[in-house]
């Protein structure tokens, strides 16, 4: 690695260039593009190790797995586990001998300087944007799964996942999945609420992909809900909008609603691949909109900087550096980030897989209700809602998702009255 031919320019240029990339790509303080400069504080670490990034909020596991592999990446066999640093993120382009040729001849042509450090400059801002593609992705997979991934540059093929390590108790499926248009999404939402009220924490904003969004912007339940809080009494209600479903989560289960549409294109062996942000069928429950930090170090080259390389930081930790070769003759722009998302307060996150279907859905056509995990006599179950509440009328020809659906719309107060007249009269 050796000084660029135009180092004299480029460490006049450099600095002011590379900040007002990040700017573009970036976004203001105020308005960042990226959700996670939205969603996680920046937090500086002197030792970037897995044990120093896991605190009294934070439980980080890590291991070695195939990066590319098709298996999900949370079943994917571990080849060992991660110890010791984190590894870095890192891009790089260069330009070739013709591109040089260019830059020499527009260097030397009178009233041609914009045009010639646009283009000596343009792998700057290209590789400011893979650094920072790179973080959203491993956050957004991390956020809506509870585990993510980084590429280990120094082990081809392979990559470190990062568990979060999200409490089982956390971590829901649905009685039936929201591919299905008579599934019971707002049951299951529901019951996520109840059992983080139960835990001492009120879940206010709930984030799902586009495609999740369509099936409930379909759902029947969704829809009559929506339905009736127009005192709509017909029984036809069409599709809903992305307006109307987050006005109902809104007014009814007291939930911002926040859409995820993120796709992230990636090159291999010369071709374009392109790959989701959001692991699919996910579905997130938080207490707020900050997550957790982007826990970021110092780089070795900050440290020890090649002779020759001329470097600048366009923010805390994104060192970008440019240098030349002379065989054949040519111009390196390298970017290097040593940054991690980490989650914290994972136990205030709560998660629904909307395919996966809960060990304790109900078994139609048994004696049997479940509640809150306990199996009951059914006739019990019909009998105490009926003593809670005269009007409701309940019987037990009603199938369990209809008792489930009656016991959902029951007040607080009355919820706690069925439950304990439930106890009073079970044997």
């Amino acid at each position: 690695m050796k000084a660029s031919i135009f180092k004299t320019i480029i460490e006049k240029y450099f600095p002011k260039t590379a900040k007002k990339y990040y700017e573009k790509i970036n976004g203001s303080k105020d308005e960042p593009k990226y959700l996670h400069d939205q969603m996680l504080t920046e937090e500086y670490s002197p030792d970037m190790t897995y044990t120093s990034i896991s605190g009294n909020y934070t439980r980080v596991t890590a291991d070695v797995v195939s990066f590319d592999s098709p298996v999900p990446l949370k079943s994917r066999a571990t080849i060992k586990q991660a110890t010791g640093d984190i590894p870095k993120l890192g891009i790089g382009f260069s330009l070739n001998e013709k591109q040089m040729n260019t830059l020499r001849i527009l260097k030397n042509a009178k009233g041609r300087l914009v045009e010639f450090l646009k283009k000596i400059f343009k792998d700057t801002e290209s590789c400011i944007f893979g650094i920072k593609e790179k973080i959203e992705q491993a956050h957004l997979i991390g956020f809506s799964s509870g585990v993510t991934i980084i590429q280990d540059e120094q082990n081809v093929g392979h990559g470190i996942r990062i568990n979060y390590n999200i409490p089982e108790a956390n971590q829901f499926g649905v009685v039936k999945n929201w591919n299905d248009i008579d599934s019971k999404p707002i049951d299951d939402i529901k019951r996520v609420k109840k059992y983080a009220k139960t835990v001492g924490e009120y879940p206010n904003t709930m984030w799902i992909d586009s495609y999740g969004l369509d099936r409930l912007l379909k759902n029947k339940q969704v829809r009559e809900f929506y339905a009736a809080g127009l005192n709509y009494t017909g029984t036809n209600f069409p599709a809903l909008d992305e307006e109307q479903v987050t006005s109902l989560f809104r007014r009814s289960l007291k939930l911002n609603l926040r859409v995820i549409e993120r796709s992230f294109i990636h090159e291999k062996d010369g071709k374009r691949i392109i790959s989701e942000g959001w692991v699919e069928n996910m579905v997130v429950f938080t207490t707020g909109t900050n997550v957790g930090s982007l826990v970021y170090s110092t780089l070795a080259e900050e440290e020890f900087p090649t002779e020759g390389v001329v470097y600048t930081k366009p923010n805390p930790y994104i060192l970008i550096s440019k240098s030349g070769s002379t065989n054949p003759v040519s111009e390196l722009t390298a970017g290097q980030a040593l940054a991690i998302p980490v989650l914290q307060n994972v136990e205030s996150l709560f998660y629904i897989n909307s395919a996966e279907l809960d060990e304790s859905e109900q078994v139609e056509e048994d004696s049997l209700f479940k509640y809150d995990g306990t199996d009951y006599q059914r006739s019990i179950v019909v009998q105490s809602l009926n003593e809670v509440e005269e009007n409701l009328n309940v019987t037990e020809a009603l199938t369990d998702a209809q008792i489930q659906d009656i016991i959902n719309q029951l007040s607080d107060e009355s919820q706690i009255a069925f439950e304990l007249k439930l106890e009073e009269l079970t044997p």
